[in-house]
C-alpha cells in the first residue's frame, strides 16, 4: 500500500498515522461509550444512529438511547447502548 509523503514522514518521525494523515480514531469503552477523534461534523443524529463525516469516511454508530455527551472540533463522545460502529468510504 502506498503511503505517500505524509505517511513516510510520519514513519520517519515515529508519529501516529492518524495524526499525520488526519484519519479518524475510534475508541470504544465497552458498549457504553464511543469516542471519535478527527471528525468533521455530524451528518445525522437520533437515539438509534449517529452519522459522522471524518475525512473521506462516514462513520455510523448504531445502538439504543444514544446521546452525544461531548462535542468539540477534535472529538465527539457518544454514550448509550452501542450495538455497532461501522464506516463507509
Amino acid at each position: 500500500m502506498a503511503e505517500g509523503k505524509a505517511g513516510r514522514l510520519g514513519k520517519l518521525l515515529e508519529m501516529p498515522k492518524d495524526s499525520v494523515l488526519n484519519l479518524p480514531r475510534i475508541s470504544l469503552f465497552g458498549n457504553l461509550q464511543c469516542c471519535v477523534e478527527n471528525h468533521q461534523g455530524i451528518l445525522h443524529y437520533n437515539a438509534e444512529q449517529i452519522g459522522l463525516q471524518a475525512g473521506n469516511y462516514r462513520i455510523y454508530i448504531d445502538g439504543q438511547e444514544l446521546v452525544i455527551t461531548s462535542l468539540s472540533a477534535e472529538a465527539i463522545y457518544v454514550e448509550g447502548r452501542i450495538g455497532q460502529v461501522r464506516y463507509e468510504i
